[in-house]
């Protein structure tokens, strides 16, 4: 416990938030993926064989994944903007 008890509190916080964020977005990358699955055209749907007897489809990518790459980039140059431009020397 810290000498300071609202900073325990804080941190409470922002685990039960930043969890509850992860489930949600586990749980919209497995409904986005029926629904890229829904959009596929035939050429989509064959099969591709690969080597070593792997076989796999051409889906296109579920969108929650070109949220989640796009989330990354923003953060990304947030990041460097407001900790390696803003901040001081080491």
């Amino acid at each position: 416990m810290r000498f300071f008890s609202l900073q325990d509190y804080q941190d409470w916080l922002l685990a039960v938030f930043l969890g509850l964020v992860l489930a949600i977005l586990i749980y919209l990358a497995f409904r986005s993926y029926g629904y890229s699955r829904l959009r596929a055209d035939e050429k989509a749907r064959e099969e591709i064989d690969y080597p070593d007897c792997l076989k796999g489809r051409n889906f296109p990518m579920p969108p929650f994944f070109l949220f989640l790459y796009c989330a990354i980039i923003v953060w990304a140059i947030c990041y460097v903007i407001f900790i390696g431009i803003r901040s001081g020397p080491f």
